[in-house]
């Protein structure tokens, strides 16, 4: 258990770093004038550079996206920011939460407490891959009417996407917690009789009976 809350809290770091970084995704694509858009999209809000400019544009996702880029001219495309970024936060309080009670684990043994940590490992894990799907799969929602592409009708900006360091890193974090979280059930045995490492162990996983 010391091994995975020490690869959690690794996790945790890279995580932030995935949350600081604009590449979860990357778009490149033709616009009507017939210019080169790279696209760097992140949870937070996208930088965009045309082929015709040397400096790129930030384009934050809240509150709102920007009415000025036909391109995220959707009413149904917030919601998808939204999500994203809700699902980023939550898992980095959980995180924090999570990791202090896993530290907790080490001083009261009960079984019951380490699969709750356990849980919610697996709870954080999928929360960092929700966030990795909502965002990479937004680009479904950009208009395609201002990509020149727009004359095959099955095209879309999804077939331009790559992923990008960020996402790399969110998916490491989600095996480090589906790894932390299938330790912490497996630690969470009971212990009875001489079967326990320590009587301590034993006293702690005893079966607790509740009467009137």
């Amino acid at each position: 258990m010391a091994i995975a809350t020490a690869a959690t809290l690794i996790g945790v770091i890279i995580y932030i770093i995935a949350l600081l970084l604009p590449n979860w995704a990357i778009i490149d694509f033709l616009n009507t004038s017939g210019e080169h858009v790279n696209v760097n999209l992140g949870v937070w809000g996208e930088w965009r550079k045309l082929n015709t400019s040397e400096t790129a544009e930030w384009i934050p996702h809240l509150p709102k996206p920007s009415e000025k880029i036909l391109r995220l001219a959707d009413a149904d495309l917030k919601h998808f920011y939204y999500a994203q970024i809700a699902l980023a936060t939550i898992a980095l309080a959980l995180m924090a939460a999570n990791n202090f009670a896993a530290f907790l684990t080490f001083s009261y043994h009960r079984f019951v407490y380490k699969r709750v940590v356990s849980l919610i490992h697996w709870l954080i894990a999928v929360c960092v891959f929700a966030t990795v799907e909502v965002l990479t799969n937004s680009v479904t929602e950009w208009n395609t009417e201002v990509a020149q592409k727009r004359i095959i009708s099955d095209w879309d900006y999804s077939t331009a996407q790559k992923l990008g360091l960020a996402a790399y890193l969110a998916y490491t974090v989600v095996l480090i917690y589906t790894f932390a979280g299938i330790v912490f059930f497996m630690a969470s045995r009971k212990q009875k009789g001489s079967r326990a490492a320590t009587a301590e162990f034993e006293v702690e996983d005893r079966d607790v009976y509740i009467g009137r």
